[in-house]
């Protein structure tokens, strides 16, 4: 979503677009925005399909929209930000909203134009959903250093924030941060297992963002819990409140099994956190060799070793920090934008020939 709307500020800005956003009105699981998403929506689409170059679908859910719109004679494009996968669900919400996905992605070699945030994403809408690769374009997520950079002055000053507007007591533990969904795929209880074997007392684990797997939540608590680990778990954020957390931290963990691109290293990166992540091909994509990568994310001992190491090490945090940032710099919002009105060009001239 975020990358979504990334790209459409990015589009209201280029001279010779006119961009128009349509949003849908409703709080979310309401009977007025599944009756605006799946009826509304198809019906608006195809009244304008002709009077516009392209109808963009912001996200992969969407693409039950595209037979609509071809119907119509329209040109339509989707964002994909990554191939479902048939793993690391749990619980029944999880399972039908994969096998939800699992169906629609079969519509997204329809599309006109696909764009897609990695190389990885990429490959596999290639390999497995046979999209032309004439037909997909690659516009990474576009960043800009809204959050200052993190130093020991800069670290102090946000602890005592988050304890003024949060009540936590940071102190001078070394502090670990998670950013994201409560999500079977995210894989977040081996690090509280990790954790509990640690053992350590000195180490704070912050984990923001909603439970989306009640489940996955209730048992990282109670692994904390048990095993005594420092942890605070936040939902709903503000803006203002979740820079505060990257700037308190010390460094970032992303133990999931599956992501189509990452946004929340990158920010951290560009905070100048050190990131522990997963060894997955997007993250060699996104970022490189910057980031301390677990071989094996399913295997607990491997996270206690990875979590110990930089704990120890005050220059190894230094240095990945360091490498991090310029990583970061990569996907500045002003070399994402001249990728996606590349592509945006190339689709509008098909549709005016």
């Amino acid at each position: 979503m975020r990358y979504s709307l990334a790209c459409l500020d990015m589009m209201k800005q280029f001279d010779d677009f006119s961009t128009q956003a349509v949003d849908i009105p409703a709080p979310s699981r309401s009977f007025k925005r599944y009756w605006t998403q799946f009826v509304l929506y198809p019906l608006r689409a195809m009244r304008i399909a002709r009077r516009v170059d392209v109808i963009v679908l912001y996200q992969e859910d969407m693409a039950y929209m595209i037979p609509f719109i071809k119907l119509a004679g329209g040109r339509v494009c989707i964002v994909m930000h990554h191939v479902a996968s048939r793993d690391h669900t749990r619980g029944l919400v999880e399972t039908l909203k994969a096998h939800y996905m699992r169906i629609l992605q079969h519509l997204i070699p329809h599309a006109d134009l696909v764009i897609s945030t990695t190389d990885v994403a990429i490959r596999d809408a290639i390999s497995e959903l046979g999209v032309k690769p004439e037909s997909i374009e690659l516009v990474p997520n576009a960043f800009d250093a809204s959050i200052a950079p993190t130093d020991r002055a800069v670290r102090h000053r946000a602890r005592i924030a988050l304890q003024e507007r949060l009540g936590f007591c940071l102190g001078d533990a070394l502090v670990l941060l998670n950013v994201g969904t409560d999500e079977t795929r995210k894989n977040n209880v081996t690090v509280f297992r990790a954790l509990a074997e640690l053992g350590r007392k000195d180490i704070v684990m912050l984990r923001v963002g909603r439970a989306q797997n009640a489940a996955n939540r209730k048992q990282c608590e109670e692994i904390a819990r048990d095993a005594g680990i420092q942890a605070h778990f936040v939902e709903g954020v503000s803006e203002e409140d979740l820079a505060y957390f990257y700037q308190a931290a010390d460094a970032y963990v992303s133990p999931t099994l599956h992501e189509g691109f990452g946004r929340t290293v990158i920010e951290a990166q560009l905070t100048g956190l050190p990131v522990i992540a997963s060894d997955l091909p997007v993250y060699r994509f996104t970022m490189k060799d910057t980031f301390i990568a677990v071989q094996d994310p399913l295997r607990v001992e491997f996270w206690r070793d990875a979590i110990e190491r930089v704990a120890e090490d005050p220059c190894l945090r230094q240095d990945f920090a360091i490498r991090g940032r310029e990583n970061a710099r990569r996907f500045s919002s002003q070399s994402v934008s001249g990728d996606l009105r590349r592509a945006l060009e190339g689709i509008a001239r098909r549709a005016k020939a």
